[in-house]
């Protein structure tokens, strides 16, 4: 079985899930044997984890499968690894197939016939020439798993495909998604309801503000929260509070455009502390921007935060990137600064910051707590586009619907700063919440040929 995502982070997010899952089922093993001799195959806790190309360390139990310029002499050439294992699941991105491929085959990629099972995960971001490249391995008839939302985000592209006047990108619209194409086409789909990752609050949000318009009854029942920390100055205080997984924290700096230095000062304290509390930059803080700029910016001052000695320099700075980046990720507390603040700007270049599978993104990656730093500019903002003016509501909804609690108020460097905390959701009636085994996702299953 083949596995994979568009990035790197997000392929190893996949890989580490499979890997918890083997190990609970072999704990099941011994507690329940009856049971699990009735429900499963033994031969699950044996199947073989491989990850080509890793970028980092793999997870115990992954077997790394390397490119050729940095195979060990005498290792096993990735292909043969995997056409000698009975069964296997193999993780990779779509341009890691492709490479592993090549090295074995050069040109001659096609018809190798490697895999029985393409499962392709957070496929609203991944192109069509990516999904064919991660299908080369494919056998004939081998089935494909398309798991994905298009209420995320699509993949990156600078032409503006819309406005394209050639029939043949009419016709074919090569430049849309996997997963949207998927969708247009009828392809049966599962939709599951429930998150087995986000507080429930935090999926109550999403429910009311998005997947509603598709119908489905989101939720999740985790209500895991920060633990409390004590002798904190009175702003962080407040962001950190554990009893308000959703803060917003709202200010009054209105000349911002790609970079902006007081949320940079805004977030400083608030990294500070949670370094402070043991919280690591690849599983414990993420830090979400929407220009390369502020990244730059808010990187510069992580730079003497103590996350860890045991952490690689490279993992702390990733730790800090544009959502395209964090898909498919997660961390138990998410920062997001808006950076933008311009009244001008907003209206003139809003529709980027604006764009909603943006924020539903970011605020689908916290497990335990998401505080999002903007401008008053922000929730203020007034268009005559009716789709950003469309787009705008969902923030203003955060704010003024949601975050109503006030937690703290004053000036920071002569700048007024408020911070509001989420009023509790009413629960949702069980009888009104849909099932489902996996969350925040739909599932498209197709056949290749």
């Amino acid at each position: 079985v083949q596995v994979g995502c568009k990035t790197h982070a997000a392929t190893d997010v996949l890989l580490e899930n499979l890997v918890m899952a083997r190990d609970h089922l072999a704990r099941w093993q011994i507690a329940a044997p009856e049971i699990f001799a009735e429900f499963f195959d033994s031969r699950l806790i044996d199947v073989p984890l491989f990850r080509f190309a890793p970028r980092a360390g793999v997870a115990d139990g992954v077997v790394p499968l390397y490119k050729k310029v940095e195979q060990p002499a005498g290792a096993t050439r990735p292909t043969d690894a995997i056409a000698a294992a009975r069964w296997c699941v193999v993780a990779s991105t779509p341009g890691g197939v492709y490479r592993a491929l090549n090295d074995r085959w050069g040109k001659a990629i096609f018809g190798r016939n490697l895999t029985d099972c393409l499962v392709l995960d957070e496929a609203s971001q991944l192109g069509l020439p990516e999904a064919l490249m991660a299908a080369l391995p494919l056998k004939p008839a081998a089935p494909i798993i398309v798991v994905g939302d298009h209420r995320q985000m699509p993949p990156i592209v600078k032409h503006d495909w819309e406005a394209e006047p050639r029939r043949t990108f009419l016709a074919y619209q090569t430049y849309r998604s996997l997963f949207e194409t998927l969708r247009r086409r009828g392809v049966p789909m599962v939709q599951f309801a429930r998150s087995f990752r986000l507080h429930t609050e935090m999926a109550e949000f999403l429910r009311q503000e998005i997947y509603r318009l598709d119908g489905i009854a989101y939720h999740s029942r985790r209500r895991d929260l920060l633990a409390p920390i004590a002798g904190l100055e009175s702003f962080v205080e407040a962001v950190l509070t554990p009893e308000h997984p959703l803060v917003v924290v709202v200010h009054d700096e209105r000349s911002s455009q790609l970079r902006n230095q007081f949320e940079q000062q805004l977030i400083t304290p608030v990294l500070q502390t949670l370094a402070a509390e043991g919280f690591n930059a690849t599983t414990g803080i993420g830090i979400v921007v929407p220009h390369r700029a502020q990244r730059a910016l808010v990187q510069d001052a992580m730079r003497d935060l103590p996350i860890g000695d045991d952490v690689d320099p490279e993992a702390i700075f990733a730790a800090v990137d544009t959502i395209e980046r964090f898909q498919g990720g997660e961390r138990k507390v998410i920062l997001i600064s808006a950076t933008e603040s311009d009244p001008a700007y907003l209206l003139a270049a809003g529709k980027f910051l604006y764009d909603p599978r943006r924020l539903t993104v970011a605020l689908s990656r916290a497990t335990h707590k998401l505080v999002l730093i903007a401008s008053r500019s922000v929730f203020d903002l007034f268009s005559a586009d009716d789709e950003m003016f469309q787009n705008a509501q969902l923030w203003k909804h955060l704010l003024r619907r949601t975050c109503t609690v006030p937690l703290w108020a004053d000036e920071i460097a002569g700048t007024r700063v408020e911070v509001w905390g989420n009023a509790e959701a009413p629960l949702l009636m069980e009888s009104t919440v849909a099932t489902g085994r996996d969350a925040e996702r739909a599932v498209l299953i197709g056949e290749r040929g």
